[in-house]
């Protein structure tokens, strides 16, 4: 294409690259965007509407969910796992894993940001235009360090999950400090700028929203940066490597593959890398570049935990009809610790909480008994049931972090990363007052506890494959840090990044939210410099 240059390549379209393309081509900038995968056509290419039946056997055989899921196209054997059973998910698709995220969408709080060299009062304003252009649900319930929002109106809990409230507020009496909450999420529940359909709720939200009510960069920031006229997307592309100025001062621009087999290169005065926690780390690695601090691919963090499950008796041949809704999860137990710190463990947890005869899939599937009986008792227990989900945040360490795999390499001949992740006491006794807590909430309510892992180990706690963060993380010390407080590179002043990996600290809260809001601040802060001559 005889390398085009632009003020900005992008790469990566997940929630940091759609937002950062939307941002920068509003303020008048030419950019490119770079995405290894294709653009999926929602109700075509996943539409869990459809017949599990059409294609199924050729799905299972290729692993393969029977609906026609947006996952099916996840990548596979894409990193090297190394310790305690890490996931990594990738997607190469437009939109990136935003097509299958759940929606959840929490403002990290005051205290979370004490940790961090911004402030919450700095970020806020972005959080209230992040919430206004995705169109996010909740309500306002109050709480200091998971602050209200800008939210469209809210969707109940199930009849489960307000049984499980009843538990929380006996619990309370005796003066511990919790709350159980409404989720709250990027998903419409009344008509919105954007245009996206109102949300008929059929709990396909995670396999992709075929009907576009749930927030992605692809229905949403890039559609409208499209509308510019000053974004060209590189689909099917995948970049090899960061290509440097004579000197290794500043970036040039990138070298990729693209659809056709062929390596180019794209020009540009910044760079933008909005790959996945990750990715950024491994491309940075690969390139060399951005790294003399040695942090970049550490301080890596997740979710992690364990769950529960508890019956209610009172609910017994209870109506379930109305049991639709928002994929799963309508509730959340939070507030836990943030008072006063656990001696026992570092950070605190929470608890999505998810209950109901849903569309999508069974949650209780072992009730006792057989033929009739077993049938009638699967419906009773799935509609009488309440599920706890632990949401932990795991302690940083050097024993969790990524790097390049000597031996296994891409077919373009990039090395995969390895990500290594080994569970540590911290860890282990934090799941191990999860479970406590669970159990204790769902007796309070007047249920017995019918799923129970019984204790936490390494051998049994779950990582959350998609909220990977910190392996580029922010700071004031670029001798402890890899980029400053706007998302730029301390070693390399036209390279910014986008996506989670600049967080610092990790609470208990969902990512997403703050990962688009930050990329909305560092792209404002691209802006300025352009508009400062500072990038040229």
């Amino acid at each position: 294409m005889g390398n085009p240059e632009f003020d900005v390549c992008v790469v990566g379209s997940g929630p940091g690259g759609g937002i950062a393309v939307h941002v920068l081509t509003a303020a008048g900038l030419k950019v490119a965007l770079v995405e290894a995968g294709r653009r999926l056509r929602p109700g075509v290419d996943y539409n869990a509407h459809g017949s599990p039946m059409e294609h199924l056997e050729e799905r299972l055989h290729a692993g393969e969910r029977p609906i026609k899921s947006v996952t099916n196209g996840q990548a596979r054997d894409h990193f090297t796992p190394v310790g305690d059973r890490p996931g990594h998910g990738l997607l190469p698709a437009l939109g990136g894993r935003s097509l299958c995220w759940a929606g959840h969408s929490l403002r990290f709080g005051p205290l979370d940001y004490k940790q961090w060299p911004i402030s919450y009062e700095q970020v806020a304003p972005y959080y209230s235009r992040a919430e206004r252009l995705m169109g996010v649900y909740g309500d306002k319930d109050g709480l200091w360090n998971l602050p209200d929002g800008e939210f469209l109106k809210g969707v109940p809990m199930r009849c489960p999950e307000h049984v499980l409230r009843r538990g929380v507020g006996k619990i309370k009496t005796g003066g511990r400090k919790m709350e159980l909450v409404s989720q709250r999420k990027a998903i419409l529940t009344q008509k919105h700028a954007s245009g996206r359909a109102v949300c008929h709720y059929c709990g396909h939200c995670m396999a992709g929203c075929e009907v576009d009510s749930k927030y992605t960069s692809a229905n949403t920031p890039i559609p409208m940066a499209m509308k510019t006229g000053r974004l060209t997307l590189f689909l099917e592309s995948t970049m090899t490597r960061i290509v440097m100025e004579p000197g290794g001062g500043k970036v040039r621009g990138i070298e990729y593959v693209n659809a056709a087999g062929a390596k180019d290169e794209i020009r540009c005065k910044a760079l933008v890398l909005a790959c996945s926690t990750v990715e950024t780390a491994r491309q940075l690695l690969a390139s060399d570049v951005a790294n003399s601090s040695g942090q970049v691919g550490r301080n890596l963090c997740s979710h992690f935990g364990l769950t529960v499950i508890g019956l209610f008796p009172e609910l017994a041949g209870r109506d379930a009809s109305n049991d639709d809704g928002t994929d799963y999860f309508h509730s959340l137990l939070t507030g836990m610790y943030w008072d006063k710190p656990s001696a026992k463990f570092e950070g605190t947890y929470q608890v999505q909480c998810g209950a109901g005869l849903t569309p999508t899939r069974l949650r209780v599937t072992n009730p006792p008994g057989w033929g009739k009986g077993f049938k009638r008792e699967l419906r009773e227990w799935n509609a009488a049931h309440a599920l706890m989900n632990m949401q932990g945040s795991l302690v940083v360490s050097s024993k969790k972090y990524v790097d390049l795999d000597p031996e296994r390499k891409d077919k373009h001949g990039v090395p995969l990363p390895r990500v290594h992740l080994h569970y540590e006491g911290s860890d282990v006794a934090m799941a191990t007052d999860c479970l406590e807590t669970c159990e204790t909430v769902i007796k309070a309510a007047g249920g017995r506890v019918i799923s129970t892992p019984g204790r936490a180990d390494a051998g049994n706690l779950v990582i959350d494959y998609n909220h990977w963060v910190g392996t580029a993380r922010m700071g004031t010390d670029p001798k402890t840090s890899v980029v400053n407080t706007d998302g730029q590179s301390h070693d390399v002043p036209n390279l910014f990044v986008c996506d989670a990996s600049v967080f610092p600290a990790y609470p208990e809260k969902n990512p997403t939210l703050t990962n688009i809001t930050l990329s909305w601040r560092t792209s404002d802060a691209i802006v300025k410099k352009f508009r400062n001559k500072e990038i040229a």
